[in-house]
């Protein structure tokens, strides 16, 4: 990847760059094989059955069937095999459309046609229409739009709003043919994966580097945006797979399910007691002979231990949760794009919230306005009525002053407002320089919807909708802007011409003139309508109009027009943008500038009320922001005008530009300060009240000031009503810590700054000494800064056990890396097998969301990159609630029982062989083979089994009335050691019975034990997984019913089973007393295991426990009613 410098029109060699070329796909036809069997032999299971099933081709080692052994293998690999081929197959046909799409294109020679987008090279010249998918990154030379052309990011950063973007001025004029032949070229630096960073030159010919005109930015068209507006006439510097979109189109590490891990070593030890077993019957046999060879024949009889149905039943059980939850009315909208990890969400133990978007809506209302720069005057959002009668009468003001001198009048007529609650003079001036600050300096585009009309406000950030939002509702309008004008209007107001004026069009409207001969103007005054109607009639530009129309109702507007100079956008390293004007009628220069209360600070004169009212501001959960302006002179705005031309042309123009602007940013005076609120999500408290009672720890990750972040920490109630705060802010260069408890109390102390590791594990210690002290009943939230989380996560270990102890975390000032860090250290440094969820709704939340062991991403105003990169996406912050306690309990549960109950029916048939083995002189040979092997753990209890994914251990109103049943998951009792050792040893006691209950009943003829051990390991099996069940189902009961009647069927079917026999009463009494044999007492036990330890609430109770569980404990309650003695009221003493 190298700079370049391309000729316009002029097609490089295909070989010099990378084809345009769209390629998602992970295999191709000579690819697709090996790797993706790579993918599935790299898991134990499938390796393992793989050795398995090649062993049987060598005949000392066949101990069955081949295709016994074959078949399930091939099932479960084909399976997964065609899944990852239909996946690869949509991948390509995606990309094939993208590449075969159709552009027009300068062929050469003055011929134009079109060509599919994998033949688009370097340096071709395309033409644009509106809402066409741009394929490269391409340099935009000309637009039909008179101001350039908007186009859609949202593919590419994940931004909703459309951005502007400017055509080069040199060939914006010219027309297409000579665009093509001129000779001009542009150089690029070096492809890179920052899409808002741009450096280029424009050379014209006989123009050296040295003196070439810049490109920016504003001048590029990357790939996969949309042209929203217009046509436009580009040419390509990037392609395929130097563009940004495909530098940035990082692969996200492949995501594994700890339940997937802890399978996975639980088949370890299942291989562990498969060898053990296997040994055992060899040591009987005295190791004689080839006993090696029979070593690895009892492995392979015993195999079956290791289940190779497990994979496949977990995958299916999977895809039924994400059914559900995408399916569920309660939280529509939900979509899973990673259906490996529902049961992740059954884990959560700590969830990373970003706050604007994800917490709150990013809707911003103007709530508060300060003026003045002495002494504040505060406007609240109640009193837009007096700020635009102040407003209006300072307008009426200006009028009258220029009327008095000329012989036309403007008599404004009233209205229903008191002007005598107008304030003073100077605090009227304050509020217009303000108003006009928050007017001007933005980067807002007004735009109106072509089909609905609707006049709609474009812009990159939602702050500044907001407030020009709120200039016009006080009567200050945006009509219009484009690159290099602004113009601001007032309402229409009703008005009476009392003389002789005159009217002069300019690009604005009608302006009013008064005196033909001295033409002094009401400055600003546009005329609109005449009677109600219109004012359209067709007037040369430079002609005057007399109007004698004395008396007549017309209706005015004031205007003020602006030529815009200079620029300087927000950055996240300045935060700060401002704007050079000049006005139009006056022919003043100011410079306006806004930004974040501590950049500004830095820059305005000093103020005497500046931090302590941002500080208040804050406090109330509002978004600050500081307005100043300077007006220039003529001589000083065009040395500076020189000096940032020559910034811009130089090798760094960001760099340079901002070296520059330090210097006419002196002596600016401070205008006015907003405070702006952002809307809570709907029920947001609610969610995260009961996700803590549920045993998570909340994280909030924001950009937003300490001050700020605590207090939605409060209004959202992540901080408790009885709960502390314990602050580490380094902003204000001061430290608050707890006292030592010296005399019994507690008490707060000034600090120091956090700047080195020992100073930090100090704090982390004051802090648990807190926490230690009791005195928060609600518990205490951590409260950290950006530039204290930089020496704090540096004691990761003693960081992350601290942070452990806190009810819930805020950091604020945290930049995205740092969010993701965050992230990172936690899940290396928590205790347990608690996981890690991170949620948010913008671009900035990406690599948080990806680090986190579930992504939950919002579809917000800052677009979907969050929402496509999460593994679940998600519309409110609310519906993370269900989706995690009620939807991620259920999956963890269910997979849990489900695993261990595949276990179980793998272990229960390996051990009726090892007794049979044993019985009959510790001899290697099957007691089952064929179609009984194979159809035991497929069409003979599949389906029963796998209906463990419709249980429910408690009911929904329970669940969520209760969010205290999730903290039980973190203790992993549904699968751990413990619950793997009691189901091993509930297969070895009921293969055990089986079999030798079996010998017991056995009849000389061998097909007859056959017969009777089968059927009572099916109706074991089938009865087993009915007690299980909490909660009785019509499809569990079909399942358990056709699963019998299958079996029943193919009595008639297999030469393995003794159908004559079946027909007799002793097969069926004596399989009735080895299945009650086998069933009975682990059923018993189990009841009692239960009674003696009943949950604490007995409506608790009532839903967690199995189905046979309870009809048992209401059995004994109704027969220890009937055994109780009641007393005679006589009986009864007096007192």
């Amino acid at each position: 990847m190298v700079e370049r410098t391309v000729e316009i029109g002029v097609r490089t060699d295909p070989g010099c760059f990378p084809p345009n070329l769209v390629r998602n796909q992970k295999y191709s036809l000579l690819t697709f094989l090996p790797l993706s069997l790579y993918e599935q032999f790299r898991y134990f299971f499938n390796m393992y059955f793989l050795l398995v099933a090649i062993s049987q081709f060598f005949p000392p080692l066949q101990v069955g069937f081949l295709f016994t052994y074959i078949a399930p293998l091939v099932f479960v690999v084909a399976v997964a095999l065609l899944k990852e081929a239909y996946d690869d197959f949509q991948r390509f046909m995606r990309d094939a459309e993208a590449n075969g799409e159709k552009y027009e294109a300068y062929l050469g020679d003055g011929k134009w046609g079109r060509i599919a987008s994998r033949d688009i090279t370097v340096g071709m010249v395309l033409r644009l229409k509106s809402n066409e998918r741009v394929p490269a990154d391409c340099i935009l030379l000309k637009t039909s739009e008179k101001d350039g052309s908007f186009v859609r990011t949202d593919q590419l950063d994940g931004e909703t709003d459309w951005k502007l973007r400017i055509p080069v001025a040199c060939t914006q004029t010219m027309k297409d043919d000579l665009i093509v032949k001129s000779g001009i070229r542009l150089w690029a630096q070096e492809p890179h994966v920052y899409i808002y960073d741009f450096i280029g030159k424009v050379l014209p010919e006989g123009v050296c580097m040295q003196e070439a005109d810049p490109l920016s930015l504003e001048n590029t068209m990357w790939a996969n945006c949309v042209l929203a507006t217009g046509t436009a006439l580009v040419c390509v510097i990037y392609t395929g797979k130097e563009t940004r979109s495909s530098l940035n189109a990082n692969q996200p590490s492949t995501k594994i399910g700890l339940i997937d891990l802890e399978l996975n070593f639980l088949s370890k030890l299942l291989f562990v007691l498969t060898l053990f077993v296997a040994l055992i019957m060899v040591a009987f046999q005295k190791f004689v002979g080839e006993w090696y060879i029979s070593f690895f024949r009892f492995v392979l009889l015993f195999s079956s231990i290791i289940p190779i149905s497990l994979r496949v039943n977990l995958d299916m059980g999977k895809a039924v949760y994400s059914f559900f939850i995408m399916r569920d009315a309660q939280i529509k909208g939900v979509v899973v794009r990673n259906s490996n990890l529902p049961e992740e969400l059954g884990r959560i133990g700590y969830l990373f919230s970003d706050k604007t978007g994800t917490l709150t809506k990013n809707e911003m209302v103007f709530k508060k306005l300060f003026t003045g720069s002495d002494v504040p005057k505060g406007w609240l959002h109640t009193d837009m009525e007096e700020m635009e009668a102040t407003i209006d009468a300072y307008n009426s003001k200006q009028h009258a002053a220029s009327a008095s001198s000329s012989t036309a009048s403007l008599e404004r007529q009233e209205t229903d407002y008191d002007f005598t609650k107008a304030t003073s003079s100077r605090q009227m001036e304050d509020l217009i320089n303000a108003v006009m600050s928050l007017a001007v300096a933005h980067n807002v585009t007004p735009v109106v919807d072509t089909d609905s009309g609707v006049r709609m406000y474009q812009a990159s950030s939602p702050d500044e909708v907001a407030l020009v939002k709120f200039c016009e509702s006080i009567g200050v309008i945006l009509d219009y802007r484009d690159r290099t004008t602004m113009s601001l209007r007032s309402r229409h107001k009703h008005a009476t011409f009392t003389d002789s004026v005159h009217l002069e069009k300019d690009n604005f409207g009608y302006k009013i003139v008064s005196s033909e001969d001295a033409q002094e103007e009401h400055v600003g005054w546009y005329l609109v309508a005449v009677d109600s109607r219109p004012y359209t009639e067709e007037i040369d530009i430079n002609s005057m109009i007399r109007l004698r129309q004395g008396g007549l109702n017309v209706k005015v507007e004031k205007r003020v027009n602006f030529e815009i100079l200079i620029e300087f956008p927000f950055t996240s390293e300045s935060k700060r943008m401002g704007i050079i004007v000049r006005n139009i009628d006056t022919r003043a220069i100011h410079l306006f500038m806004k930004g974040a209360d501590t950049k500004m600070a830095e820059i305005v004169k000093p103020s005497p009320w500046l931090e302590e009212e941002c500080t208040n501001l804050a406090r109330e959960g509002l978004r600050t922001l500081v307005f100043g302006s300077k007006k220039l002179p003529e001589d000083e705005y065009t040395e500076f005008s020189k000096l940032h031309k020559l910034a811009l042309k130089s090798r760094d123009p960001k760099k340079e530009v901002e070296v520059i602007r330090v210097k006419i940013e002196e002596d600016l005076n401070l205008v006015g300060m907003t405070g702006v609120e952002d809307k809570l999500q709907d029920d947001v408290a609610k969610t995260l009240e009961h996700l803590r009672k549920a045993g998570i720890r909340i994280w909030m990750l924001t950009g937003d000031k300490v001050e700020t972040a605590t207090c939605i920490a409060r209004s959202t109630r992540l901080v408790a009503k009885d709960g502390g705060i314990f602050p580490f802010d380094c902003e204000s260069d001061r430290y608050e810590s707890l006292w030592e408890r010296e005399d019994g109390r507690e008490g707060w102390r000034p600090g120091v700054v956090i700047t080195t590791e020992e100073l930090a594990l100090d704090f982390l210690q004051s802090f648990e000494r807190y926490v230690a002290s009791g005195s928060r009943l609600g518990g205490v939230t951590m409260v950290i800064d950006g530039k204290s989380l930089e020496k704090l996560i540096l004691c990761e270990t003693e960081f992350v056990e601290a942070a452990s102890k806190a009810a819930s975390v805020v950091v604020a000032r945290c930049s995205p890396t740092q969010k993701a860090d965050i992230v990172e250290v936690m899940k290396k440094n928590i205790k347990g097998n608690l996981r890690t969820a991170a949620i948010g709704d913008g671009g900035n939340d990406v690599s948080m969301i990806l680090a986190a062991h579930v992504g939950l991403g919002i579809e917000g105003k800052e677009g979907r990159h969050a929402s496509l990169a999460a593994d679940y996406s998600l519309v409110k912050f609310c519906h993370c609630l269900r989706l995690i306690t009620w939807h991620g309990r259920n999956s963890y549960k269910r997979s849990a029982r489900l695993s261990q109950f595949v276990i179980h029916r793998g272990l229960i048939i390996s051990f009726i062989q090892a007794v049979f083995s044993a019985l009959f002189y510790f001899m290697s040979v099957p007691i089952y083979t064929g179609w009984l092997l194979v159809g035991y753990s497929t069409v003979y209890t599949m389906c029963p089994v796998f209906a463990i994914v419709l249980d429910e251990d408690a009911s929904e109103e329970t669940v969520m009335e209760f969010p205290e049943l999730y903290r039980e998951l973190h203790k992993s009792r549904a699968l751990n050691i413990r619950t793997f050792l009691q189901w091993v040893f509930k297969a070895v006691y009921q293969g055990s019975v089986i079999m030798l209950l079996a010998i017991y009943f056995f009849e000389a003829q061998f097909i007859r034990i056959v017969t009777i051990t089968f059927t009572a390991l099916i109706m074991t099996e089938l009865i087993t997984v009915w007690f299980e069940m909490h909660k009785i189902t019509w499809p569990f009961v079909v399942s358990e019913l056709a699963s019998f009647v299958v079996y029943a069927i193919s009595f008639f079917f297999l030469d393995a089973l003794d159908t004559a026999y079946v027909s007799s009463s002793s097969f069926w009494w004596k399989t009735s007393v080895i299945t009650f044999a086998a069933c009975a007492p682990v059923t018993a036990a189990k009841v009692v295991e239960r009674g003696c330890c009943e949950p604490s609430s007995s409506k608790l109770k009532e839903d967690t426990d199995p189905w046979i569980f309870r009809a048992v404990f209401r059995f004994s309650a109704w027969l220890a009613s009937k055994r109780s003695v009641e007393v005679p009221p006589a009986a009864v003493p007096l007192l």
